[in-house]
């Protein structure tokens, strides 16, 4: 989404984001007294149809051997008279205009089923909080799909009758999500809110490279060999290779960015701390939640946050971190990445090249294929960890209303998104891919299953819904895409370093903190706490790492702790220490 970048959020627009609209709780208690995530709308042919089996197995797939993951089958459309549902989405600048996107008329020629598309402008926050209105006002559609509510939401609105408990449906209407939670339990306990419920039909990507992709950073490789140095492997080593970068300057006219931080879309928060604290402690990112010994921390009120800050803040002097590291956008970003008189960044963080350049896979030369990964760097006291998502995969897709009579179309429109073919029109665009032939090599080394063409950039697609969909993309699905040597993709790659170089210092699960769900009162004291927290770790760390505060004066690194105490981080604590533990059962 490319609306509002960089946009700071105030109070009451993040604690509206993150909790949800005051108004929209109360809002549920007018309802009658039906219990919770019932489809108080709902028709009573909604469950009147017989469970829905799987069709027949498409012929002639080369599935590897032991494949795990979606399949193909012989579909028919789900109704054959009229049938529209209102749904709001998020608006997409790959996806484009949805009532007019090319996957879109080809599901609707499949299923019988119209949608009708509301379309929300922003960034994820942005939508959430427009979303949050709209439910406050009882302007509801029928669904929202490829909103970004988070479990605290969801099981709000869930326990308050505005979001339907989808599992009657689910588990008679949606064979491929029981699939999918067989092969996965993990997406059904993520899918699953505290008081049972599961209020959402959701996404699941078992994406081995997004494990690191908080932290993965990127260096020009091309560079590195221009300046005669091997890739760096401890914080001492990565100060000289930048410090060849600016010296080299192979950008010309001092143009060249040896190390660029910038801001996320939409928040407030940073990247320049992402990669360089895992040398000194290990360093999650925003929310900077860990757990040590079963007990919850902040990796920001620790004494391996002080060191980082120290390191960052000698980068900074020397001119190799950007001056601008705590305000660029990742639009500019994305303006220097695709320079067109070269290349001008030496290292930056992002999930993969496309954070910061075009990927153009059907061009050998482009840009991209000249960014390695740099594996995680060791500290001076012989620290290193590298940022890994052990719960990553799991998004919520498909939310359906209390508004919706027809709830189990709806779940059977979305399952049927799951089938193969199906995910692969959704992903690739229709007509963009095929399935592999037999011999085909996959990512895997194994038998391919598919291949894919095209430009990962978003002004040159608009036949995709750009995985704002239900997905069920598992590990074997993923490693089994064919790998074309005249036409390589940035998956075979971005697999490989990920496995060589970020898998092997992986943080352990038990030190991760888990995607939590709180109660209301939680939620909302949560929220406000969060936003004060966050807003004093990226205030403070801007000041010591570009010198107006010094991170080694014991007297200013102990006024920073006591803000913290005293904007309530033991109370934060408190808060995420009870949700940890029931998440632990």
């Amino acid at each position: 989404m490319q609306q509002e970048k960089g946009r700071g959020l105030t109070r009451r627009r993040f604690v509206a984001g993150t909790l949800g609209v005051t108004a929209a709780a109360g809002s549920a208690s007018l309802l009658s007294g039906c219990g919770p995530g019932e489809a108080v709308g709902a028709s009573p042919d909604s469950l009147a149809a017989p469970p829905v089996t799987p069709g027949p197995k498409t012929s002639g797939i080369p599935y590897p051997d032991g494949y795990v993951g979606p399949v193909a089958r012989k579909l028919g459309p789900i109704v054959t008279e009229p049938t529209k549902f209102v749904v709001v989405v998020p608006q997409d600048l790959t996806v484009g205009d949805w009532s007019k996107n090319k996957f879109t008329a080809w599901l609707e020629q499949r299923t019988g089923i119209t949608i009708e598309f509301r379309q929300v402008a922003g960034a994820d926050e942005d939508v959430t909080i427009k979303v949050n209105a709209m439910i406050a006002a009882g302007d509801i559609p029928d669904a929202f799909m490829g909103v970004k509510f988070s479990p605290s939401q969801l099981y709000l609105y869930g326990a308050q009758n505005l979001f339907v408990d989808q599992t009657q449906y689910t588990d008679k209407y949606a064979p491929n999500l029981q699939q999918m939670f067989h092969d996965y339990p993990l997406a059904k306990k993520l899918s699953t809110s505290p008081d049972g419920g599961v209020y959402v039909y959701p996404s699941f990507n078992d994406c081995y490279h997004c494990r690191a992709g908080k932290s993965r950073t990127w260096i020009n490789a091309r560079w590195l060999q221009q300046v005669g140095l091997a890739m760096p492997k401890t914080t001492d080593e990565f100060r000289e290779v930048l410090r060849a970068f600016k010296k080299a300057d192979p950008a010309g006219r001092g143009r060249t960015l040896p190390f660029v931080g910038y801001k996320e879309d939409g928040s407030n928060q940073v990247t320049v701390d992402k990669f360089v604290m895992n040398a000194f402690l290990y360093n999650p990112g925003s929310p900077w939640l860990v757990v040590d010994g079963g007990k919850v921390k902040t990796s920001y009120s620790q004494e391996g946050w002080r060191e980082g800050l120290k390191y960052l803040n000698s980068l900074y002097a020397e001119g190799l971190l950007n001056r601008d590291a705590f305000s660029m956008t990742a639009e500019q970003l994305e303006r220097a990445g695709n320079n067109k008189d070269g290349p001008l960044l030496g290292v930056f963080q992002g999930n993969y090249w496309g954070s910061a350049m075009d990927v153009d896979v059907e061009d050998p030369t482009a840009r991209w294929h000249d960014y390695e990964a740099v594996p995680p760097l060791e500290g001076p006291d012989g620290f290193r960890v590298a940022n890994w998502d052990h719960y990553t995969g799991f998004d919520p897709r498909l939310v359906i209303t209390r508004k919706c009579r027809r709830p189990d179309l709806l779940v059977r429109w979305a399952d049927f998104q799951l089938d193969l073919e199906v995910m692969m029109a959704a992903y690739a665009g229709p007509g963009s891919w095929s399935f592999a032939k037999r011999g085909d090599k996959a990512i895997s080394g194994k038998q391919a299953l598919f291949g894919i063409s095209g430009t990962w950039a978003p002004d040159k697609t608009k036949d995709t819904w750009a995985q704002r969909n239900p997905n069920y993309r598992s590990g074997d699905f993923r490693l089994a895409e064919r790998v074309d040597p005249a036409k390589p993709t940035f998956e075979k790659p971005l697999y490989e370093q990920t496995r060589d170089r970020y898998f092997p210092y992986a943080v352990e699960v038990d030190q991760q903190f888990p995607p939590v769900a709180l109660e209301g009162d939680q939620a909302a004291l949560d929220a406000s706490l969060l936003l004060d927290l966050s807003g004093e770790v990226v205030q403070t760390m801007a000041r010591f790492v570009t010198g107006k505060a010094d991170p080694a004066d014991d007297g200013q690194w102990n006024d920073y702790l006591g803000r913290l105490d005293k904007i309530g981080l033991r109370p934060y604590l408190d808060i995420q220490q009870a949700a940890y533990e029931s998440f632990q059962g």
